[in-house]
């Protein structure tokens, strides 16, 4: 006789598939809620304080807060200090939030700020003392109140401490900090590979992101990281090449995202010693202007950036402050360039050297057709970007493109280290690579330095921006922007810094 199951007979193995499907199907969405970010550089350390490498910083900064931070368009806002005041010119009192927890459990403090502030001025692998300079010392005055003193007024204390990670004072006696262990929204939970680190949401003071989970993928092969974004296996993607955004039309599930970069690209002029003609020429304000009115940056943004690029007015981007909205673009003017070289004695033009680094070569080119086509004949050489900074810095080139981000969110930062004059004694022309002197906007930058009214600081850093603009020491060029790549499952926030804030980031609906 054969048996045949009844009907009750199949419950159990039913019941079995469906456990397992259902088992499978949260696993899956489980697994689909982890976000997963691709990035073209490994952090170069997960030591706040031993860095100040943009990369690092995007990774970092959501693990680690700083007294204050920035909002994505550069606006200064509360973090672990709810608010704070310029108690005198030298005096800033900051007022710590409560509660506040460290991912290990510690309860934050104001010891705490000042054990990182030690750390970071003292050590010597410190790379953000700069951050740091006038700042003569940190004192706790309770658990949750913090004085700043400074040698002098500071306008951009608070900027510049946006770059000051807060860490447990057991912590900071560390010589290297291996295992993350800040305030952030996000705690670190593996980091054994050097290709990807784990991270899970911290139920700090900001509460829960909506994001729980995300998992940096890190690969220095930025094509290969590409593939991996249109396959899907990547949701965020931080800087899509340039070269294969075309490739995004064939696949609906993603995107780019325009990521504004702070970042005002330009030529430093260094005027050679000597007596030749290129000494000579580039000495003369007509010729630099010349350099400038010969180059048709509308065309490096088409044909060379492919429109992923703006024309500069002005050496520092339109979300810094201090930036001059009244400044208009230089336009694309041969015939005047022509006239101009003829008026300063160069009317058959004359030879000149451009030093470039690898990443600026792909403009090169144009630059070079540009400027043959007034009389100036461009010879160029490549060198790598640390051998070009070390010649800049020692006037050992005549043109040279290069690159300036105002991280503080503040005009200061380029004025006071590339157009005021080298002066050791006070900090500044740490970086004039054009070698520039000028008594009139050395005056105007100390005054802004100076000056703690924000109203009559924009004036000063505008006036300064002006009077380089007629100088032109260094000649703007282009203003770039990056594609951050997205898949149809994530909303992100667009910030001017690049930094990766994760906790910003929002689930789409499932469609």
């Amino acid at each position: 006789m054969t048996w045949k199951p009844r009907g009750w007979a199949f419950l159990p193995l039913a019941f079995a598939v469906a456990l397992s499907a259902l088992l499978i199907a949260c696993w899956g969405g489980v697994e689909r809620r982890i976000l997963v970010v691709g990035v073209n550089q490994r952090p170069l350390t997960l030591d706040p304080h031993h860095h100040n490498d943009s990369v690092t910083w995007a990774v970092l900064c959501n693990f680690y807060e700083g007294l204050v931070s920035f909002s994505a368009d550069m606006k200064i806002e509360p973090s672990l200090a709810e608010s704070w005041e310029n108690v005198d010119p030298t005096h800033w009192r900051f007022h710590l939030r409560h509660d506040v927890r460290f991912h290990r459990g510690e309860l934050f403090r104001a010891a705490d700020v000042v054990a990182s502030f030690e750390r970071a001025r003292t050590d010597p692998h410190s790379a953000i003392r700069h951050h740091l300079l006038g700042v003569t010392r940190m004192t706790a005055i309770d658990d949750l109140t913090v004085m700043v003193e400074t040698d002098g007024p500071s306008p951009t204390l608070v900027n510049r401490l946006v770059f000051l990670p807060v860490v447990p004072s057991s912590d900071a006696k560390l010589p290297e900090i291996t295992e993350p262990n800040g305030t952030g929204p996000y705690r670190v939970v593996r980091h054994d590979n050097p290709d990807w680190l784990l991270a899970r949401a911290w139920p700090g003071w900001r509460g829960l992101p909506d994001i729980r989970e995300v998992k940096f993928i890190f690969d220095i092969d930025n094509h290969q990281l590409f593939r991996r974004f249109l396959e899907g296996e990547i949701d965020l993607m931080r800087q899509l090449p340039e070269d294969q955004l075309g490739e995004l039309r064939a696949f609906p599930h993603v995107r780019a995202e325009p990521q504004p970069r702070l970042a005002v690209h330009m030529f430093s002029i260094s005027v050679p010693e000597g007596d030749s003609t290129a000494a000579r020429a580039l000495a003369d304000v007509r010729v630099r202007r010349a350099i400038l009115l010969g180059c048709d940056r509308q065309r490096l943004v088409g044909e060379v950036y492919r429109g992923t690029a703006e024309v500069a007015s002005q050496c520092v981007h339109p979300a810094v402050f201090g930036y001059d909205p009244t400044v208009v673009v230089a336009p694309y003017d041969p015939r005047e360039a022509r006239a101009l070289l003829s008026q300063a004695g160069f009317p058959n033009g004359f030879d000149v050297t451009i030093n470039h680094s690898p990443a600026q070569a792909v403009m090169i080119p144009a630059i070079i057709e540009d400027l043959g086509k007034i009389g100036i004949r461009v010879t160029a050489h490549e060198v790598q970007w640390d051998q070009l900074q070390d010649r800049m810095r020692e006037g050992r080139t005549e043109i040279a493109p290069f690159g300036w981000a105002c991280s503080t969110g503040d005009a200061g930062d380029f004025l006071t280290s590339c157009v005021h004059s080298l002066s050791p004694a006070l900090g500044l022309g740490r970086d004039n690579y054009a070698h520039f002197h000028d008594a009139r906007v050395d005056s105007l930058i100390e005054q802004a330095e100076r000056e703690l009214d924000g109203g009559k600081r924009l004036l000063l850093l505008q006036a300064a921006q002006r009077r380089t603009l007629e100088m032109l020491p260094y000649l703007p060029l282009l203003e770039r922007v990056l594609f951050l790549g997205a898949s149809d499952r994530v909303d992100v926030v667009r910030r001017h810094d690049q930094w990766q804030w994760v906790a910003a980031y929002r689930w789409r609906a499932s469609k």
